[in-house]
């Protein structure tokens, strides 16, 4: 994996990323800002994770400020940092005035409308008729890439798993990647690394971005109306499933409520039947299915009670974790256990 020197005048803190973002997304915004801090930045990064509002999101927010021309941005961020960042229903925060972007920059403002012709380049599956990249977008970006600029050009993947490739497309994006010749930077959007070939992970860094919760099929998506049917419409009514539920609420552990007391054995014996079931189920399955059940043996007290909710947030947290870990190649066994005994931990501190 190669890095590229970028300068960037004086030290740099997470102002290339919105308050809201950075704190949504603590761990990809802290590793991207620590490597523009030190002006040796990786040409290509793997960005991982369900959450793609905010993998756009840290994308255009990074470009605008590699490319803004505002000379406080070290402080302040770029020019229009403030109205690039969506609120919790996902809609912008604030409606940029006129005045405000007549006076941005031009690199901001073409960024702000993902119009700049130079800075900003898209290679999507969606523009080919097979619903792959096309080997002719990977190549004409090759091309593109090897001429001089005097922009940073940010180069986004919208979807780097295996199955959105054409073998040479793929090929030809490789070559690019490992050989640029040109100030630029690759963003590659992608659910988890075993998605994505081999071959391109080995040349990017993985940065792993927290799932917002309302795209868990969890809590938030029982609760929410708008979720609702997607959720009915989701395989989790199965019989498959309802085995595992049957299963996972015979354990004396999910089967206690929250305010009880459960001995460390019974937590560990529900560690060893989780490590069991991910031999043949998905993580992300089991996790959000364990933390479901704990929702219902709330009985809706959360609602009500602010330690009760302060704990589901706490235990969403754990299951992001635990999630992230998998990806990474975390052992099952280690995994689980983390998982559980911090889980008993909280229960533990909700008694006290």
């Amino acid at each position: 994996m190669q890095t590229q020197d970028i300068h960037l005048g004086s030290p740099l803190s997470t102002a290339c990323f919105s308050p809201a973002l950075a704190a949504r997304q603590p761990v990809a915004a802290r590793l991207l800002a620590n490597a523009l801090s030190r002006g040796h930045m990786a040409h290509a990064y793997l960005l991982t994770g369900r959450c793609i509002a905010d993998k756009w999101l840290m994308a255009r927010q990074l470009a605008a400020y590699l490319n803004c021309e505002k000379e406080d941005k070290e402080k302040s961020g770029s020019c229009l940092l403030s109205y690039t960042d969506l609120n919790d229903l996902g809609e912008p925060q604030k409606v940029v005035d006129d005045k405000t972007f007549s006076s941005a920059c031009q690199n901001c403002r073409w960024l702000f409308r993902d119009e700049h012709p130079k800075a900003w380049v898209l290679l999507s599956r969606d523009a080919g008729k097979s619903g792959k990249i096309p080997v002719e977008s990977a190549r004409n970006l090759s091309e593109e890439l090897a001429r001089t600029s005097q922009y940073l050009r940010v180069v986004v993947i919208d979807d780097a798993s295996e199955w959105a490739f054409h073998r040479p497309a793929a090929n030809a994006l490789l070559k690019t990647i490992e050989e640029p010749r040109s100030n630029c930077l690759f963003l590659l959007f992608g659910e988890c690394e075993e998605d994505v070939l081999r071959t391109i992970v080995s040349r990017c860094q993985p940065i792993p971005l927290n799932n917002r919760f309302e795209e868990n099929i969890g809590f938030l998506a029982r609760q929410s109306p708008s979720l609702k049917s997607r959720l009915e419409a989701s395989a989790w009514s199965s019989d498959e499933n309802r085995d595992l539920i049957r299963k996972m609420r015979g354990e004396l552990f999910l089967s206690t409520p929250p305010h009880k007391r459960v001995a460390e054995k019974d937590a560990l014996k529900f560690s060893h039947h989780l490590q069991e079931e991910l031999e043949e189920h998905g993580g992300e399955k089991l996790f959000d299915l364990a933390i479901n059940i704990e929702v219902e043996n709330l009985a809706g007290s959360y609602r009500t009670d602010a330690k009760y909710s302060r704990y589901l947030l706490e235990l969403f947290k754990l299951g992001e974790e635990a999630k992230l870990q998998l990806d990474h190649y975390v052992t099952k066994k280690g995994v689980c256990e983390t998982f559980v005994l911090s889980w008993l931990k909280l229960r533990q501190n909700l008694i006290r």
